[in-house]
């Protein structure tokens, strides 16, 4: 009898918590409803993509950009009408120039922009990602003495970027937050060299950052000078592109054999 009992009053708080969970799922349900008749479809007037989001026609790069194939689209395209220093009836790109605007607003310029013609339908995104860090290369470039400047950044910033700057470095588990991923393109292309420059010498406050200006390496027997911190900020851009040459974009490899 006591067993009988005992069953029995197991058996109605599981058929009360099972009432309680159907409740549940019904107004769970009725929620769902609700929430579904104010949500706003996609329509003519208002479409999933937004008409400045196609005439802008961008996104990040989903690879390296190649200085190389840049470089040949850029005399292909862009030679005519624009050259860098001082040539003679051209719009001249200066280093200044360069070094004030993001990597991002160049490639709006020639995708987008109402005063410059649009090469959206004449290149792909990747050839215009190509030719505009060939144009930052042409300038800026990189370090005079590119293992030099490796040595020296391993030895002081690689302990929380990583030696190949994706944030990796021994340190960067207990650094909150994160230290900054140079081959982040979302990140890295929306700085100019000036912004990443003033980062390098002042620091960022409320980071592990620390401000580099005026530091002096004893062990490498060097200072953080100016002319060192532009050379670093050359560095930290070759991150985000590379020098050499795509060989599975090279129309060749696509060409039919002929066969004998």
């Amino acid at each position: 009898m006591k067993y009988k009992v005992q069953a029995a009053g197991i058996m109605r708080t599981i058929t009360l918590v099972l009432s309680i969970s159907l409740v549940g799922l019904l107004i769970s349900a009725c929620q769902s409803s609700v929430q579904l008749k104010n949500i706003n479809l996609p329509s003519e007037k208002k479409p999933l993509i937004s008409k400045k989001a196609t005439e802008e026609d961008f996104d990040y790069p989903t690879k390296d950009p190649s200085v190389e194939e840049g470089k040949t689209i850029f005399t292909q395209n862009c030679s005519s009408c624009h050259g860098f220093g001082a040539e003679a009836g051209k719009h001249n790109f200066t280093l200044k120039y360069v070094n004030s605007v993001t990597p991002s607003h160049l490639f709006k310029a020639i995708t987008s922009n109402p005063k410059h013609p649009s090469f959206k339908d004449k290149l792909t995104r990747m050839e215009r990602w190509d030719a505009v860090m060939y144009l930052r290369f042409a300038l800026f470039g990189l370090p005079k003495d590119v293992e030099d400047i490796k040595i020296k950044f391993g030895s002081n910033c690689a302990v929380c970027h990583g030696t190949r700057g994706f944030a990796d470095g021994p340190i960067h588990y207990y650094l909150n937050p994160p230290p900054a991923n140079f081959n982040q393109f979302d990140r890295l292309y929306e700085k100019t060299d000036e912004k990443l420059f003033e980062e390098i010498s002042d620091g960022i406050a409320w980071t592990a950052m620390p401000p580099w200006a005026g530091r002096v390496d004893k062990d490498k027997h060097f200072e953080f000078d100016e002319k060192f911190r532009w050379e670093l900020v050359k560095f930290v851009r070759q991150f985000g592109y590379s020098t050499e040459i795509d060989l599975l974009r090279k129309e060749e490899l696509f060409k039919s054999k002929n066969v004998k």
